[in-house]
């Protein structure tokens, strides 16, 4: 339990904390933030921003696109163009932006994880365990944080710590009512009885509530003194030295009083609530009112869900209803009369701490104090008697003069005294030192000092019309501006009529809303579109390429309305429905630029199809139409230049536009490079590299084939060619040969003739040599025969003498032998000698019919030679019936059927 101390402490604890608070506030932006007036409010309805519904937190990536959870998921907004992204089922109510590409965000039912592709398109991954299986408490994920590397997704029950891939889930102690971001831990408010801490390893607690009702806490914001606790209905609280104690803060019981649902930090000089039932407050670190802005001042709603304050200076409000842009540290600040109190201001001017304002309703005023911007709502009062026109303010000689639709009027206090009824006063000169000029719907008036005043005199001769500006160029010569009409510059004589007039009617300059002003080298006019300088030695105007600095004031009237300073601080700007004033200081020192160019979408598209690309891509020839969209994220003022390599070297004129678009790009590589200026100041160029594909009849292969088919016909012509030439000399051989083929059939014949008788001739010599040769070969045979018949005689003998026992049966036997081996030896002759002349013939006989014998094959070849029984039976004197015998068993041994041929037989063996 933490101590409270005494209520006599409260005073002395409250000085030490504002003291702290001051030396802790870093740079000290106090004077940044506009005090007077209301920042430019950029407000969106739903149907701007995609009927996303609710907006139940905001952030924003370091290129400066803001991101926002709602009911339709996740929402990206760059300024220009709305994105919305589909992640969970139920609605997103939470998210941290890790960088350009990484968003974690928390939704029903549901957390996870966006990342982006090279399309520049979100696709989401869900973390949560129970997505498929959803536990009995229905879990609503109202923040995100990251801390220590990790990052906590936290419900009302549960925190799930995800660090390294991995998930812990750590169980609220009762229930969690909300949770805020410190430097390094995460303060979550028990809905019980404490404020905890969870530096990703574990809960501890902070202090205890005090006595019930339990605080409801809507923000914690680490201080140098101490811990800053933001309660929904009970205002500011300082927790230090174990004491938690109430701040006495000029804010707190409006914060009470309208019930606190979100608050933030603004560059740690600021403090800025969103409120539930009366809008936005921000204070100083005293707790001073810097701006309170509700529906009543330009809010669309009361009620703010979601604030951030982005790098770029905007501050982001996500209403009941709507969207909202505060341009906090704007040097223009606006006075919008959203009640009808004041109408469309056209001059004001600050005398002795009093703010006059002329407007189309009458002439007001308030002390200058009470434009600042607190809960004061009506600062202005009307002035009895003005009610009407007013043009113009002019304090001459400590006195206000006040150029009125009716006329010239005095302004002293409350007073309003009528000087001229000489209708519609646009503006008011002092001339010289004792006159006065006015110049009216028709005309100048001349007015003469009388005493500390000045009375009517006269109207100014030959300038008629009406004359919303007088200007002094030097001395007696003056200008004046007719709209429609034209300028006239005039000399002042002692009379104070008009010589050596000079006119410049309208139709010499392009444009409109003609404005003159004096500059010092010279007298200048500023059109619409068009710049110009009076040359006084051609005595006419010459066309200037510069032209008026643009003025950044939104709804600022057109033409002679231009900036009117107030005093050293602050000039006034005409505008509808009321008026602005800019801080001088602020706008000399400008705003930094944090936000840088980015290319949000490329386009590759024809008139059939479109394709979204990455920054770094190659297209299709049938898509080399190209749409580029780009954007400095919420610099409305951003002017644009381009240049695109590869198609021409020259940088673009500045323009504010955000989209480029080429057709009909040639086949080739490109570089765009975007580049912006912003308050003068320039951004890095941004490069897109891209390259266009050649057609199919450009490509490489392509050529190759052209190349190819060009080799081809040249070879196939001379393929041809030469065909022709082989035909033609074909054809003159052709006939030659025919005359040759005539003498040569003659010479054939003939050739022909004596060749057959030749072979005739040589054919009989080689059948009679083979005759001879086979008769030779046959009375061999029948020697050979009648040598073994004799051999045949002489072993019967011997085998006869054998029998005798009274021989010598060895020797007998050696004999026998030396015969047997004599007979076999003449066998083989025999054989030696047919094969020379039948060798293929018995080898093809041996393979076919291994059975046969010497006689067998011998009988085979006397038959083959055509020789018949009678002629074999004489070679080997036997008998014709032995060997027609030896036929029968000879066709047996070869298999032959009794109508096979034996002679065809065994020609027919090769």
């Amino acid at each position: 339990m933490i101590r409270m101390p005494s209520q006599c402490c409260f005073f002395q604890i409250g000085k030490v904390f504002l003291y702290c608070l001051c030396l802790s506030g870093g740079a000290l932006f106090a004077q940044d933030i506009s005090q007077k007036g209301i920042p430019l409010l950029d407000n969106y309805a739903p149907s701007q921003y995609l009927n996303h519904g609710k907006v139940w937190d905001i952030a924003s990536a370091a290129n400066g696109v803001v991101y926002m959870a709602g009911d339709g998921g996740l929402l990206a907004f760059d300024g220009q163009d709305w994105k919305q992204f589909q992640g969970s089922e139920g609605f997103t109510r939470s998210l941290l932006v890790a960088n350009d590409s990484l968003i974690y965000s928390g939704s029903d039912f549901d957390f996870g994880v966006w990342k982006k592709n090279e399309l520049n398109q979100f696709n989401y991954r869900s973390l949560y365990p129970f997505r498929e299986d959803p536990t009995e408490e229905s879990e609503e994920f109202w923040d995100v944080f990251q801390i220590n590397e990790g990052i906590a997704f936290i419900s009302a029950s549960h925190i799930y710590w995800y660090k390294n891939e991995q998930l812990t889930k750590i169980v609220a102690p009762h229930r969690f009512s909300g949770a805020f971001q410190g430097r390094d831990r995460i303060y979550l408010a028990d809905q019980e009885n404490s404020l905890l801490t969870f530096d990703g390893r574990s809960l501890k607690t902070v202090f205890t509530f005090p006595d019930n009702p339990p605080l409801q806490i809507a923000g914690v914001f680490e201080r140098q003194a101490g811990l800053v606790v933001v309660t929904q209905s009970k205002g500011l609280f300082l927790f230090r030295d174990d004491q938690l104690v109430p701040m006495p803060m000029a804010v707190s019981g409006y914060l009470k009083q309208d019930q606190v649902f979100c608050a933030t930090m603004i560059n740690e000089s600021y403090f800025a609530f969103g409120t539930i039932l009366n809008g936005l407050y921000i204070t100083d670190l005293e707790g001073n009112i810097i701006q309170h802005i509700n529906k009543k001042k330009g809010l669309p709603n009361n009620t703010v869900l979601a604030m951030h304050f982005s790098p770029d200076g905007l501050l982001w409000l996500g209403m009941d209803y709507g969207i909202s842009t505060i341009h906090i540290y704007a040097p223009i600040t606006y006075f919008f009369d959203y009640m009808g109190e004041f109408g469309t201001a056209y001059a004001a001017l600050l005398k002795d701490g009093v703010f006059y304002l002329g407007t189309n309703q009458g002439l007001y005023q308030a002390a200058w104090q009470d434009l600042n911007n607190q809960v004061v709502v009506k600062p202005f009062r009307l002035i009895p008697g003005s009610e009407g026109q007013v043009w113009s303010l002019q304090t001459i000689d400590g006195t206000l003069y006040c150029g009125h639709n009716r006329g010239l009027f005095t302004v002293r206090g409350n007073t309003f005294q009528q000087v001229n009824n000489e209708p519609g006063v646009w503006t008011i000169l002092p001339f010289q030192k004792d006159y006065l000029l006015t110049g009216n719907y028709n005309g100048i008036s001349i007015f003469r000092r009388a005493g500390n005043t000045f009375s009517f005199w006269k109207k100014m001769e030959l300038i008629l019309g009406s004359c919303n500006q007088v200007m002094i160029e030097k001395d007696n010569l003056l200008w004046v501006n007719i709209p429609k009409y034209g300028l006239i510059r005039f000399s002042l004589n002692e009379n104070l009529s008009p010589s050596e007039r000079m006119i410049f009617p309208s139709t010499l300059f392009k444009g409109n809303a003609f404005y003159l002003k004096k500059e010092d080298n010279g007298i200048h006019l500023y059109t619409s579109t068009n710049h110009y300088r009076f040359l006084p030695e051609k005595k006419q105007f010459g066309e200037e390429e510069s032209k008026l600095p643009p003025i950044t004031v939104t709804g600022i009237l057109e033409g002679i309305y231009k900036p009117t300073p107030i005093d050293g601080e602050y000039q006034f700007y005409s505008v509808y429905n009321g008026f602005a004033l800019e801080s001088i200081s602020a706008a000399q020192r400008g705003l930094p630029v944090k936000s840088k160019l980015i290319v949000s979408k490329i386009e590759a598209f024809n008139n059939q199809e479109s394709q979204l690309m990455p920054n770094r891509f190659s297209t299709a020839y049938m898509l080399n139409n190209l749409r580029f969209h780009f954007v400095i994220p919420h610099q409305k003022q951003a002017l644009y230049q381009y240049q695109l390599e590869g198609f021409s070297e020259q940088w673009s004129a500045w323009s504010t536009s955000t989209s480029l678009e080429f057709t009909s790009l040639k086949e080739g590589d490109y570089v765009l490079r975007l580049r912006a200026t912003v308050q003068g100041q320039a951004t890095p160029i941004t490069e897109v590299f891209f390259s266009i594909m050649p057609p199919w009849y450009r490509t490489k292969w392509a050529y190759a084939g052209y190349l190819a088919l060009v080799v081809l016909f040249f070879y196939l012509n001379r393929q041809w060619h030469q065909v022709r030439l082989r035909k033609q000399r074909v054809m003159l051989l052709e006939q030659e040969k025919r005359a040759l083929q005539q003498q040569a059939e003659a010479f054939e014949q003939e050739a022909w003739h004596r060749t057959q008788q030749q072979l005739e001739k040589e054919k009989k010599a080689l059948q009679q040599q083979v005759k001879q040769k086979s008769i030779e070969l046959t009375k061999k045979a029948k020697e050979n025969e009648d040598k073994n018949r004799l051999l045949y005689l002489l072993k019967e003998k011997m085998d006869q003498v054998q029998g005798e026992p009274k021989v010598n049966k060895a020797r007998w036997a050696e004999m026998q032998r030396m015969l047997e081996s004599y007979l076999e030896s003449n066998d083989k002759v025999f054989e030696i000698q047919i094969d020379e002349l039948h060798q293929e013939f018995f080898n093809a006989l041996r393979e076919q019919f291994p059975d046969l014998s010497v006689y067998d094959m011998r009988l085979c070849a006397y038959l083959k030679m055509g020789l018949n029984s009678k002629e074999i039976a004489d070679m080997l004197q036997v008998l014709p019936s032995s060997i027609n015998v030896s036929r029968s068993r000879l066709r047996k041994k070869l298999n032959l059927q009794p109508d096979e041929d034996l002679h065809r037989f065994l020609n027919g063996i090769v």
